[in-house]
């Protein structure tokens, strides 16, 4: 009768498999098991064998179907994860063919850039810029730009990331080593030339990227029909340099050549400095370092009128420097009044003297902390023209970066169409001008039908 009833429970016990296909009877065989070998002494220590075999128990691998699907990925953002991690793959040096041997490693190009971790932490210091995993990405991409062998690079940094609508933009600016060839002059000596290169709006040179760690892509030299053009419109980015640019007036060119407008334009009245950081050069143009400069402390930072201009201001032309156009040919010197030259503020103007952006500043001063005490503040300027435009200043140090939609915060009215041309209609007056419909009043009568005209038929002798 014990036999049998041993018997049952070693069967009830062998048909009762847990989550992972494992039986009591299994388990107990393991239990037993791990007494025999430690002999444990105790009820407890038996209860703790049972946990740390239940523990220790090792799942069946999941067969295919039983496995969860893994979630796809876009290939946009695959593309994406693909460059960033390439950054942090080390140079390797070129294996010899014939030896095997790994030879010296390629040599960089030297340029000169800022300190973009050090920036990094001022702006998140004040709440801006982005996350330590992105920044450490853009200075990997930064240097990577600096290092190109075949651009050339003197100086680079990190201008600023532009929203679009399909993706974003990563602008870095610099200067070359190599001045390259200017373009062609143009035949007709009335269109406004753009400035040559390393002045005015094109002193510097853009690069652009869709993704970190990407190719780059080198922006066009802005024009000043890009700018007077660009500043009749406002319009979202898409995130294709090739796209069209479908608004009223005409824009010339495609995104690329636009958003290099857009960037002229927020450098131009964003890029700022500590006031007395700079000085004007005998050029009036180039600007030196002071080396009497003295920073001020983070109550006198948070006025405006201690920070200045650092980029020339463009011009209702679409210039930095005035171009006076020659004098038409068919007109005597004697009636040609020469234009009267565009004044424009002086470089290194400060920031109290710009004009108000709806009915308020045009700065917004940030601060580290609202303890006044407090030593080391960082103290920031926020554009209200351009949102998206930042500067942070601790002591000697300071650093500009953009981050918006490349949208100015102005009411902008559309531009009126031009006016539709007069509709002439066939008929004159009397002295035979042409007639308008304005100046038609009573339609003339129309024109007597044409007389048929009567075949001459040869009489036949």
């Amino acid at each position: 009768m014990a036999a049998e009833k041993a018997k049952d429970a070693i069967t009830f016990l062998k048909k009762t498999p847990d989550v992972l296909d494992s039986t009591v009877y299994d388990h107990l065989v393991d239990i037993v098991g791990k007494i025999l070998l430690n002999k444990p002494v105790g009820a407890v220590d038996l209860l703790e064998t049972s946990y740390m075999t239940k523990k220790d128990f090792t799942a069946p691998t999941p067969t295919p179907s039983q496995a969860k699907p893994l979630i796809k990925q876009k290939p946009k953002d695959t593309a994406k994860a693909v460059a960033v991690s390439e950054l942090f793959i080390p140079p390797q040096p070129e294996i010899d063919p014939d030896t095997g041997e790994a030879g010296d490693l390629p040599v960089a190009n030297e340029y000169t850039t800022e300190n973009v971790l050090g920036d990094a932490a001022l702006f998140a210091s004040v709440g801006v810029g982005f996350s330590e995993s992105e920044w450490y990405s853009i200075m990997l991409t930064l240097k990577k730009l600096g290092e190109d062998t075949v651009k050339e690079l003197n100086t680079v940094r990190f201008f600023g990331k532009f929203f679009a609508t399909g993706g974003e933009y990563y602008v870095f600016e610099s200067t070359l080593k190599n001045e390259p060839e200017p373009p062609p002059e143009s035949e007709d000596p009335y269109l406004m030339p753009p400035e040559e290169f390393g002045t005015g709006a094109n002193s510097y040179t853009y690069w652009v990227t869709t993704k970190l760690g990407g190719p780059y892509t080198q922006l066009p030299d802005v024009t000043p029909t890009m700018i007077t053009q660009a500043r009749k419109i406002k319009k979202f980015l898409t995130g294709d340099l090739k796209a069209e640019v479908t608004a009223y007036p005409v824009f010339p060119g495609k995104e690329a050549e636009y958003l290099r407008a857009q960037i002229a334009r927020i450098a131009a009245t964003t890029t700022i400095c500590p006031g007395g950081f700079f000085a004007v050069g005998d050029d009036e143009v180039t600007l030196d370092n002071n080396e009497e400069f003295a920073p001020l402390g983070a109550a006198a930072m948070s006025e405006t009128a201690n920070w200045s201009h650092r980029y020339a201001h463009i011009k209702d032309q679409g210039r930095c420097v005035w171009w006076a156009p020659p004098p038409p040919e068919e007109e005597e010197e004697e009636e040609y009044e020469e234009p009267t030259p565009e004044a424009s503020p002086a470089l290194l103007n400060s920031l109290d003297k710009d004009t108000v952006v709806n009915g308020g500043t045009a700065w917004s001063a940030l601060k580290s902390s609202q303890i006044p005490s407090l030593p080391h503040q960082t103290v920031g300027m926020r554009s209200n023209l351009w949102p998206g435009a930042y500067a942070v200043c601790l002591g000697d140090k300071f650093s500009n970066v953009y981050i918006g939609w490349g949208v100015k915060n102005e009411r902008l009215p559309p531009t009126m169409p031009p006016v539709v041309n007069e509709e002439w209609l066939p008929f004159t007056d009397k002295e035979g001008v042409k007639i308008t419909c304005q100046e038609l009043t009573d339609l003339p009568p129309p024109p007597p039908p044409p007389e048929p005209e009567e075949d001459e038929e040869e009489e036949e002798d």
